[in-house]
């Protein structure tokens, strides 16, 4: 089980270390209005699978729970948690809560 705070440290520590990876040193700022996709993103398609797989493995080791983030609940969301980082560590929370 994560809390909010928990899930939001975990998604901005995986995305700060994807920065350092991809020398975007404007991941290694983000917060929980940062952009994951679109015009405004630092990431392009291939970043944010990078991302996604990357932070599934760390909700393993952090929760014993193996996920899936992008499954079809999210994709067919209305407000897509791969938006903005506050909406991914929220879904985060949903999915390990389940």
């Amino acid at each position: 089980m994560l809390s909010s705070e928990q899930s939001l440290e975990l998604v901005l520590r995986r995305l700060a270390a994807l920065g350092r990876e991809l020398g975007k040193t404007e991941l290694e700022k983000a917060d929980a209005q940062t952009r994951l996709f679109g015009e405004a993103s630092c990431l392009d398609s291939f970043g944010l699978v990078t991302l996604m797989a990357d932070l599934e493995e760390d909700i393993r080791i952090k929760t014993g729970k193996t996920v899936t983030l992008a499954d079809e609940k999210a994709m067919s969301r209305l407000t897509s948690p791969f938006r903005r980082v506050g909406l991914l560590a929220e879904y985060v929370v949903e999915i390990t809560n389940r």
